[in-house]
């Protein structure tokens, strides 16, 4: 477990499955995390996704966390390492908060920085990407503020919810991330 102030990250178990389904097909969270595509999910392909996480995290290809409040043990949201190459040091961010009444309460921001405390300190990464549609201004100032930086644009390269969105590369170096959690 990682723990935070208001946060804790911890693995995803199975008992968690019934608030995950409550939320993961909405549509406007799927959508912000660029699954619509893919429709609704079963409660069994989530059963698996789960099952899922743990192998990824055993092998070390990726790390899928749970995110849960500290004050009440609400499981508010998840957060994730994918796509880790070990031999650049890098990793694919990504982060979903399920209920939008927990969205822009600062939870996202302590959960990336302790997911990317856990990139550069423990798994000595150098560098970590995410990508960010261009429609989701509170997600782009959340990671703007944590120290990411826009490197790219991939123009309409997601058709969601009816158009063509461009999609922002941002990433963050383990200096940065350091001298900005540190100073």
């Amino acid at each position: 477990m990682i723990k935070g102030k208001r946060v804790l990250l911890r693995s995803f178990e199975l008992s968690d499955l019934d608030q995950v389904m409550r939320h993961w097909n909405s549509m406007e969270l799927r959508n912000l995390v660029g699954a619509a595509d893919m429709g609704p999910v079963s409660r069994n392909d989530e059963e698996e996704f789960i099952k899922g996480t743990w192998k990824r995290r055993q092998e070390r290809k990726a790390f899928t966390l749970a995110i849960e409040t500290i004050a009440d043990g609400k499981l508010i949201g998840g957060v994730s390492l994918m796509n880790i190459n070990w031999t650049n040091r890098s990793a694919m961010l990504g982060i979903s908060i399920y209920d939008p009444k927990n969205r822009g309460k600062g939870y996202g921001q302590e959960s990336i920085n302790l997911v990317l405390g856990f990139a550069f300190r423990t798994l000595n990464l150098t560098r970590v990407e995410l990508e960010a549609f261009d429609f989701n201004e509170r997600a782009q100032k959340c990671y703007l503020k944590v120290g990411f930086r826009e490197v790219g644009t991939k123009r309409k390269a997601r058709f969601i919810d009816g158009q063509y969105r461009d999609v922002m590369i941002m990433d963050i170096l383990r200096d940065e991330w350091l001298a900005k959690s540190e100073g």
